[in-house]
């Protein structure tokens, strides 16, 4: 049984991209570039809202100011569509039951996580929350992990890393623990593999060693 368990946010407890999308749109038409479908903002997330931006307008036409304005019309639309994945709620609420100590560790801006997190009551399960901002480098570097463990005082055999994106699965197995691929979110493997796969937030009990 894992007795810490680090949960990613955005596709992984979260389905954050129709806000994400929208917002973007706005963005894009603010400015004058042409806009794009779903599918293709999914494949930018999930390496902070820098490189959402970058990735969607290119880097050549990338400025600070289109940047600024997407944090801007995100900042007011951050819950307006985006809702918590069926049964994420049910398995956080058992996994507290039962002792485990569970963190969210997010590539958003720690005031995103923290508004986000509060708004759904997701605070009254976790044992704490954290913006990349919180740490000198952010997921995909196994740093943020490596500090969460220190601070909650839990060794890399009894912990596991679980999100939807490379970004986690690459953090977690370089700080030596166990990772867990969500298949039912936005992001996407590359070469680092995960240990284990779900297809619905129900699995997360059974990965955690809980029946």
């Amino acid at each position: 049984m894992f007795r810490m368990i680090i949960f990613d946010l955005d596709g992984t407890v979260l389905n954050t991209l129709d806000d994400i999308h929208s917002s973007m749109m706005d963005t894009l038409d603010k400015f004058g570039f042409d806009k794009f479908s779903i599918d293709v903002t999914k494949t930018y997330v999930g390496d902070g809202i820098s490189k959402l931006v970058e990735r969607a307008v290119t880097s050549e036409r990338y400025t600070k100011k289109i940047e600024d304005y997407f944090r801007f019309v995100y900042n007011k639309r951050l819950v307006e569509t985006t809702k918590p994945y069926e049964g994420i709620t049910d398995v956080l609420e058992r996994l507290k039951t039962e002792g485990v100590c569970q963190v969210v560790l997010s590539n958003k801006a720690t005031e995103y996580t923290d508004s986000i997190v509060r708004h759904f009551g997701l605070d009254k399960y976790l044992d704490g929350w954290y913006g990349f901002d919180c740490f000198h480098e952010k997921k995909p570097s196994p740093l943020p992990v490596r500090e969460i463990l220190k601070v909650k005082h839990f060794s890399a055999d009894e912990s596991i890393m679980i999100g939807d994106n490379y970004t986690d699965i690459e953090s977690g197995a370089g700080a030596g623990i166990k990772t867990c691929f969500c298949k039912y979110g936005y992001g996407k493997l590359r070469s680092v593999q995960a240990d284990y796969f779900i297809d619905s937030p129900s699995e997360i009990l059974q990965i955690a060693g809980i029946k």
